[in-house]
This record gives C-alpha cells, structure tokens and sequence, in this order.
C-alpha cells in the first residue's frame, strides 16, 4: 500500500476502462448497497478495486473472495460494484459554502495481484486520507477530509452498477 501523502510516479488507468470494487456481505442492508463500500479505512491512501479488462481478474477475486468469506455470497458467487473509470476522474465536493474539485485517479497497484487497482482521492495534488484537515475555499477554510470522503464515498456509490458475479 503506498502511504506517501503525494503521488510519485502515476500510471492511471484509462478513462474507458471499468473497474470493480468487490462488496462485503457487511456493507447491505436488506439487499442495498451502503456508502461504506467506498470508504477508506484509517491510514490507507487508496480504495482497492480490481480491473476485470486484466487477463487475471477472475483468478486474482476467486483467490480472495476464497481467503475472505464475507466476501462470498455463495459458494461459487460475489458482487460487484463497477465503476466507469472516466466517470470518477473528477469529483465536485460541497461542504458548507465551500466547493471543491477533487481529483479521483485510478492507477494500478499490481503489488497485490495483477489486476488489483487502488482508487487515490486527491485534494490540489494531495492523497487525501482520513484525519487529514485541508485547505479550502478563498480563505483557506479548514475543512476535514473525512467530510471530504465522505462526500466522494456518496458518489462513487451513485455511480456505481451493483452486479452478482459467478466464478
């Protein structure tokens, strides 16, 4: 996991490509996904998602799906959240009177498993992770970035397709 507060070198994925986040039992309720799928945990930089357009995508999720049961929602099934990679680039944030762009970038991080993906939210070319404060606005607002990715959580999600996958 990289845990440096800037990006070094950034190898994006392309803007046509698809990625999955793979989904937890944990985070439905009553078959519905929650916003929680998409939050950061403390100390990570990044959401992982996986890149079904890699050749090893389907071994890469039945390994881990097979080591994290609540991964699995049967024997020989998962979900899905898909995100369009050239949807996420760019996300507006308001938090009280102040607006922010933040930039969404997905780059690949194959140190895991080749098809693995981390998506970085970043803040004037920041990694931004929980308990962070940012400045913002015209006066420099001090605004949490847990709010922050609160709200780009909440997006992700409404751009997100729910799928039920079979290995």
């Amino acid at each position: 996991m990289n845990t440096s507060d800037t990006p070094t070198e950034i190898h994006q994925v392309p803007s046509e490509e698809n990625v999955a986040r793979i989904l937890s039992k944990e985070w439905f309720v009553k078959d519905k996904l929650l916003s929680v799928a998409f939050a950061l945990d403390a100390g990570e930089t990044y959401l992982s998602v996986n890149r079904p357009a890699i050749d090893t995508y389907d071994s890469d999720v039945s390994a881990f799906v097979k080591k994290h049961s609540s991964y699995a929602f049967d024997s020989d099934s998962y979900k899905r959240a898909l995100l369009n990679v050239g949807d996420v680039r760019s996300i507006k944030v308001e938090v009280g009177a102040t607006q922010m762009m933040t930039d969404v970038e997905v780059e690949p991080r194959d140190a895991h498993t080749k098809s693995h993906a981390g998506i970085f939210t970043r803040f004037q070319n920041v990694n931004i992770k929980k308990g962070q404060i940012l400045k913002a606005g015209p006066t420099a607002e001090e605004i949490s970035a847990d709010t922050v990715l609160l709200e780009v959580r909440k997006e992700l999600l409404a751009l997100s397709t729910v799928e039920d996958c079979k290995f």
